[in-house]
C-alpha cells in the first residue's frame, strides 16, 4: 500500500521574514520528526511503500524561492508538494500550534483525490478525535497516541476486510457519529521499534545534532499538562545499549555525535538513569547529549555523573515559582530544591533551560512576583535560558474543562500555542468556529492580575534577557522588585509609544525601537543611581557607539592570507564582527558579584573586552589586555602597520624600548590569529572616510 506521512508543520507560525531571522533556529526547527519517522521506518520493515514530506523543511525551501510569504499561499504549495505522489493513504501528524493549518491542508488533498484516504495521529487530533470528525467530514480516521502497533493493523484492514473494529486506538464515524475503538496497550519494549526513517527525509547530513527517543510516558498529573493524553503515564525507557547502537548507527552514517534525547520525565526513575550514564561512561565513545528532567527528580550527585557521562543540556519544567500555586497545578515542586538544583546544574557547566508560566487563574500579584524571582534566577546563571510563557488552555486537560466556558481569544495569543506575529484569515475562522478544537489558541481570564500586562510582560522579559541580560540583572539586585520595575517600565511605554497593541506590541519588542526606548528608561529610573546598574549602562553605550571593523573599498576584496609576511605599508583593520569596548572597572567582577548577589569587588582603571555585535555580555564577551586594547583601539583602517608601532610605542613605557617593536608585531600577528583584525596591502587598500557609530 502507498502510504504518504506528513509532519506537523512548526516554523509555518511565523510569516515574516524578519521574525523567522529573530525567532528561529532554523536548522532546530527543521530536524526530522521522530514521530513521523518512527511510524516510517515501521511501515518499510514491513514492505509498505511510504513517502515522508516535511512541512518544515518545505517551508524554508518555500520561503527562500517565493517573494510571498502568505501562509495560504503556502498551504496551497504544501498541498500540490503532497499530492505529487499519488498514496493510497495520506497521514498527517499534528500538534496543537499548526492544526488549523494541517486541517486546511488535508481538506485540499481529499478535494484533489476524494477517493483517498485521510487519516490523522499525533497529540492534537488523539484528544480533539471525536471533535474533528464530527466537524470535518474530508477527515477519514484518527488514530489516537502511539501508533506503531496500530497503523499496521489498520493498513492491514484497508487492503483487506475493513474490519475496522478490530484496529486498537482507532476513531471512525459509524452510522455517521463518531465511535472510538479501545486503546491501544502501550508500547512496553520500546527497543522493538526501527530506528527512524532519517533517510525518507534527506538525512542528517551537515547536522551537528539528531533527536533520539528515550522514552515514553509521565507519571504526573500536572492540571495543564497534555503528555498524558498521548503516551499515557506508564513511564518506559529504551535500554542503553540500543540507545547507544542508535547513536553509533548516526554517527557513522551522518557524523553526529551530539543528541537531544526526547523524554519528558527521564530522571524519574534515578538507579536508571545511573545505568545510562555509566553504559555511556564505559562506552568511550564521549557522545553528547541533552535532555528533560524534573528538579525534584535529579540530585547533585546525579547531576554530577550525568555531566561526566556527556550531558550538556536539561530542560527545566518548573512552571511557576509560586509553593501555593505548585499545589494548586498539581505540580508539588520544592521550590528552594528547584533553585538549588539549577544553580548545581549551572556550577557543573550544564546549560538549562527554566520554562515557567503565568497568567494561571489563581495567579496573584505575589504568586507572579515569586515566579519571576526563578526567572531571574536563571537569568543569573550564565548558562541557563529562562523561559516565561503565557498559559494556554489544551484541549482535554483538566485545566480546559474547568475554564472551557470562560476562554478568550485575543489578538496577542499564548505563546503556548504558537509565536508567530500574525494569523492566517482562514486559521481565525476555524478556531472562532471550533473553539473545542482549537482552545489553546485562547487564554483563560486572570480576575486578580491584567491581562495585557501579562502578555506584555513575557514579551518584556524575553527580549530584556536577550539584550541587556546583565544589566536587567543588576536592576533586579538593585530594586529586589522587578515586577514593579516592568510596571514603572510599562507605563512609560504606554505614554511614549500609546498606540501599540496586540501584535504591533509583540513587533515593537523586537525592534531597536524597544532597545533604545528601554536604554532611556533606565537612565531616568532611581535604579540608576546604583553604581552597579550604571556600569552596565556604561557598558551598553561603549557597546552601541564602538566603531566595527572598516570594510575595505579600492581593488582589493580580500585581506592578505597569514602566509603573507607583514609589511609596514600594510593596513591592519578590525573585524567587522566584533566589537571593542573599554571600560573604567573589570566588570567580569561585577557579574560574579550578581551571580551571587553581593556587592562585587570594584577593581577600577582602563578594562578592555571584544565581543561579538550580537553576543552582549556572554560567553562570547572576553577580557583581553591592556595592550591588545590600545592595539586595536589604533587597528582603525586609517594607519599603516608602521603608524600603529609607533603610536603603541609611546604607550607601553614599561617595555625596554628595544622590544617595543618586536611585541607590537607579535600582538598584531596574534590578533590576527584570533580574527581580531583583517590586514590589508596598502598599496591596493583605499579606507572609508568615516565610521559612523553603530546601534
Amino acid at each position: 500500500m502507498n502510504v504518504t506521512l506528513v509532519t506537523a508543520p512548526i516554523a509555518t507560525d511565523f510569516s515574516d521574514r524578519c521574525e523567522i531571522a529573530s525567532c528561529l533556529d532554523e536548522r532546530e526547527v527543521s530536524e526530522p520528526q521522530l514521530g513521523v519517522l518512527s511510524l516510517a521506518a515501521v511501515l518499510q520493515s514491513r514492505g509498505d511503500n511510504v513517502r515522508v514530506v516535511d512541512l518544515d523543511q518545505a517551508y524554508f525551501a518555500y520561503l527562500k524561492t517565493s517573494k510571498d510569504t502568505c501562509p495560504r499561499v503556502f498551504s496551497e504549495e504544501a498541498a500540490r508538494l503532497i499530492f505529487a505522489d499519488r498514496a493510497d493513504v495520506y497521514g498527517f501528524s499534528s500538534i496543537c500550534s499548526s492544526y488549523p493549518l494541517t486541517i486546511r491542508i488535508a481538506q485540499a488533498i481529499k478535494a484533489a483525490q476524494p477517493e483517498s484516504i485521510i487519516l490523522l495521529g499525533g497529540p492534537q487530533a488523539s484528544v480533539v478525535d471525536r471533535q474533528t470528525l464530527a466537524a470535518f467530514l474530508f477527515v477519514d480516521f484518527v488514530i489516537r497516541g502511539e501508533a506503531e502497533l496500530a497503523l499496521p493493523v489498520f493498513l492491514d484492514e484497508l487492503a483487506s476486510a475493513r474490519q475496522l473494529n478490530l484496529v486498537p486506538s482507532l476513531t471512525y464515524r459509524w452510522q455517521s457519529e463518531p465511535h472510538r475503538n479501545s486503546t491501544a496497550p502501550v508500547i512496553e519494549d520500546l527497543d522493538s521499534i526501527p530506528l527512524p526513517a532519517y533517510h525518507l527525509v534527506g538525512g542528517l547530513h551537515g547536522a551537528t545534532r539528531a533527536s533520539l527517543e528515550l522514552g515514553r510516558g509521565c507519571p504526573f498529573a500536572c492540571t495543564f499538562c497534555s503528555t498524558n493524553d498521548f503516551f499515557r503515564r506508564r513511564f518506559r525507557l529504551r535500554s542503553p545499549n540500543r540507545v547507544l547502537l542508535d547513536m553509533r548507527a548516526l554517527a557513522a552514517a551522518y557524523g553526529v555525535r551530539e543528541f537531544e534525547l526526547v523524554h519528558d520525565m527521564f530522571t524519574v526513575d534515578k538507579r536508571r538513569v545511573e545505568s545510562f550514564c555509566e553504559a555511556m561512561l564505559a562506552s568511550g565513545e564521549a557522545f553528547k547529549w541533552a535532555c528533560s528532567a524534573r528538579t525534584d527528580c535529579v540530585d547533585e550527585k546525579l547531576l554530577e555523573l550525568m555531566s561526566r557521562a556527556g550531558c550538556t543540556r536539561i530542560f527545566f519544567g518548573v512552571e511557576t515559582g509560586s509553593p501555593r500555586l505548585q499545589k494548586i497545578i498539581d505540580k508539588h515542586l520544592d521550590l528552594e530544591r528547584a533553585e538549588q538544583i539549577i544553580s548545581t546544574t549551572e556550577q557543573l557547566g550544564i546549560r538549562s533551560t527554566v520554562s515557567l508560566i503565568t497568567g494561571f487563574p489563581e495567579e496573584t500579584q505575589e504568586d507572579l512576583q515569586q515566579t519571576l524571582r526563578m526567572f531571574m534566577l536563571s537569568v543569573r546563571c550564565p548558562r541557563s535560558v529562562p523561559q516565561l510563557n503565557v498559559l494556554a488552555p489544551l484541549a482535554e486537560t483538566p485545566l480546559y474543562w474547568e475554564h472551557r466556558d470562560e476562554l478568550i481569544l485575543g489578538e496577542l495569543c499564548s505563546d503556548m500555542s504558537r509565536q508567530g506575529a500574525s494569523q492566517e484569515v482562514e486559521d481565525l475562522r476555524l478556531i472562532k468556529t471550533y473553539p473545542e478544537i482549537f482552545p489553546n489558541f485562547y487564554l483563560i481570564p486572570t480576575p486578580r492580575l491584567d491581562l495585557e500586562s501579562i502578555l506584555e510582560l513575557r514579551e518584556f522579559a524575553l527580549n530584556s534577557v536577550e539584550h541587556f541580560r546583565w544589566l536587567l540583572s543588576a536592576i533586579d539586585q538593585t530594586t529586589r522588585d522587578i515586577l514593579g520595575f516592568f510596571l514603572g517600565w510599562r507605563n512609560y511605554r504606554l505614554r511614549t509609544r500609546s498606540g501599540l497593541r496586540g501584535l504591533d506590541l509583540r513587533r515593537y519588542y523586537r525592534t531597536g525601537d524597544f532597545r533604545r526606548d528601554f536604554i532611556s528608561f533606565v537612565q531616568s529610573n532611581p535604579a540608576a543611581d546604583s553604581e552597579i546598574v550604571q556600569i552596565f549602562l556604561e557598558y551598553t553605550d561603549a557597546l552601541r557607539y564602538s566603531k566595527l571593523g572598516i570594510t575595505p573599498t579600492g581593488q582589493i576584496t580580500e585581506p592578505i592570507t597569514s602566509q603573507d609576511r607583514l609589511r609596514w605599508s600594510d593596513i591592519p583593520v578590525r573585524s567587522n564582527d566584533i566589537s571593542l569596548v573599554e571600560l573604567s572597572c573589570d566588570i567580569q567582577r561585577v557579574i560574579d558579584g550578581l551571580k551571587l548577589q553581593i556587592e562585587p569587588v570594584w577593581e577600577r582603571g582602563s578594562h578592555f573586552y571584544v565581543a561579538s555585535e550580537r553576543s552582549g555580555i556572554g560567553e562570547r564577551f572576553q577580557q583581553i589586555s591592556t595592550e591588545l586594547g590600545r592595539l586595536l583601539q589604533a587597528c582603525d583602517g586609517q594607519r599603516s602597520v608602521e603608524e600603529v608601532s609607533g603610536q603603541l610605542s609611546t604607550e607601553l613605557c614599561e617595555i625596554n624600548e628595544s622590544l617595543r617593536t618586536y611585541v607590537i608585531v607579535r600582538l598584531l600577528q596574534g590578533a590576527r590569529a584570533e580574527g581580531l583584525i583583517n590586514v590589508y596591502r596598502g598599496d591596493t587598500y583605499r579606507p572609508k572616510s568615516k565610521v559612523g557609530a553603530t546601534s
